[in-house]
């Protein structure tokens, strides 16, 4: 009698990138096929879940055997008591996780874009104040669809090695300042 063999490959772990935000959506969304990156964003289209829904979300893909990468803006804090103490639990609970990646940036996903540009940490209070700095840089930025969906701005921000410079600003300066962001940790686990 045969013994029947065991066919199947060791499954690599599935990355699935979740958060919330129009911006970071179409971010990612323009960055897989630029860098070729492999992973799911879930859900589909990014909207504005609150952190509890990110929270399921970030379960469901534990439950799923994926590992997570997690994008949201942090300056919900300073608005929002609720909101700011589920993001307080939710690195209480994934921070030492390593099959959970939280990509956060104080005020928002556009400081992270001024780091491709130039070193600092100063305190931007709001994402528009974000946004005034990085249109030094890039004058059309716009959080709007009819901006965000065209790939070209994305593919500015990793030309000429800016991503890279990005990641080393965001990892020395850390959370040194009042303005911060953790997706170089995302991007290192994406690539």
């Amino acid at each position: 009698m045969a013994r029947k063999i065991n066919s199947r490959q060791t499954r690599q772990l599935q990355k699935r990138v979740v958060g919330a935000g129009l911006t970071e959506f179409w971010y990612l969304k323009h960055l897989k096929p630029l860098l070729d990156l492999k992973f799911e964003l879930y859900p589909r289209l990014f909207g504005n879940e609150s952190m509890g829904e990110i929270n399921k979300l970030i379960e469901e893909g534990l439950n799923d055997d994926a590992e997570v990468i997690c994008f949201f803006d942090e300056d919900v804090m300073r608005w929002d008591q609720v909101e700011g103490k589920r993001i307080k639990e939710l690195h209480c609970k994934y921070d030492n996780n390593s099959r959970v990646t939280l990509a956060c940036s104080m005020p928002s996903i556009e400081y992270w874009f001024l780091l491709h540009y130039e070193k600092t940490n100063r305190h931007l209070a709001t994402s528009r104040d974000a946004i005034s700095s990085l249109r030094r840089y890039i004058v059309q930025f716009d959080k709007k669809e009819n901006f965000l969906k065209h790939q070209k701005w994305v593919a500015e921000l990793i030309k000429d090695n800016k991503m890279d410079h990005a990641m080393q600003r965001a990892e020395v300066l850390g959370r040194s300042g009042t303005s911060y962001s953790d997706i170089w940790k995302a991007i290192k686990v994406m690539k």
